[in-house]
């Protein structure tokens, strides 16, 4: 049953206790409450339509940058947002698949800014946070989702696309963080790096991949060290493959002379796809914990860990679990 009990919006808004909880660990008025004087229930539903509701998040009338929010697992982790009151400033290279992605996420467009950038030009990603100070004078988070996989047996791949795989999976983070970095301290908010299993261990047919990120758990890592006293939380997600609907095609060019098992998503890793929507409430949820790491499936740690003690026993355990 619920009760209701005297409020008003004036106390909401300047957070006054609830009468039946004065701890201050708790929030001012409990999800399900209902306010008597103004007939309305605050829900903790994310994403509930009901009328007259108010849905209070972590991420309420935050300002976010989303980078590769035109498609994939950028575009579904920035529509949790939304759904979670935040403002997104959607950030890719294609302006029209920019505003379809914003046209399905956010049909009204109140929640969302679309801003066409290139994360491997620095006057772009320059630009891209200029147009975020003077749009919203704030952000509280960056998520640099852009990134690009790769095929190819490190001996046999040349320069110019190690090169490539470097700048779209490590230094395009590296250009958002510095251009971001000041706003964030300010707001003492979040930097999201959107790592792989592949950031923990290399494969056999990901030569570029591996490599970059690799150095991109190594940035991570880096910043996190030294924006630990300004208050700003840095986290390193290392996901297997996410779940998408190319995914028996995408890498059918990339694999070309390579073993069947290169074209699979993991490069023949045998681990399920993950889900891009859960996936996505599990980062803003490490954000709110303020976790240092998200490494999903959860056991690849157990074969991170041996690893470390032992090169021979992890690639031993590594092939195991490799499709040939």
């Amino acid at each position: 049953m619920i009760r209701p009990m005297p409020c008003s919006r004036e106390m909401l808004a300047k957070g006054t206790r609830s009468p039946y909880n004065n701890s201050p660990h708790h929030a001012p008025f409990p999800p399900g409450s209902l306010c008597a004087d103004q007939g309305f229930l605050l829900d903790d539903r994310i994403g509930s339509s009901r009328s007259r509701t108010t849905t209070v998040t972590y991420w309420r009338d935050k300002v976010a940058v989303v980078t590769g929010a035109s498609q994939g697992f950028g575009r579904i982790l920035a529509g949790q947002l939304i759904q979670q009151g935040c403002h997104v400033v959607l950030a890719a290279r294609d302006q029209a698949k920019l505003q379809a992605a914003a046209q399905a996420i956010d049909p009204d467009g109140q929640q969302t800014t679309i801003i066409p950038t290139d994360v491997t030009s620095d006057d772009s990603v320059v630009e891209l946070f200029r147009q975020v100070q003077e749009r919203h004078g704030k952000l509280d988070g960056l998520f640099n989702i852009a990134g690009a996989s790769a095929r190819g047996l490190l001996c046999e791949t040349s320069i110019d696309d190690f090169l490539i795989s470097f700048d779209l999976n490590v230094l395009s983070s590296i250009r958002c963080v510095q251009a971001a970095c000041e706003m964030l301290k300010a707001s003492q908010g979040h930097v999201v790096n959107m790592g792989s299993l592949a950031s923990k261990s290399a494969s056999k047919y990901i030569g570029p991949y591996a490599t970059s990120k690799f150095a991109l758990a190594g940035m991570n890592h880096q910043l996190r060290l030294e924006l630990a006293d300004s208050g700003v939380h840095v986290m390193l997600v290392c996901p297997g493959p996410i779940a998408r609907d190319d995914a028996g095609q995408r890498y059918e060019m990339p694999a070309t002379g390579l073993p069947e098992a290169a074209r699979s998503p993991g490069a023949g890793v045998k681990v399920k796809a993950i889900d891009p929507t859960d996936l996505a409430r599990r980062v803003l949820s490490g954000c709110e914990k303020h976790q240092t790491e998200i490494v999903i499936p959860g056991k690849a740690r157990l074969l991170f860990s041996i690893a470390q003690l032992s090169g021979a026993w992890g690639d031993w355990l590594l092939k195991r679990f490799t499709s040939s």
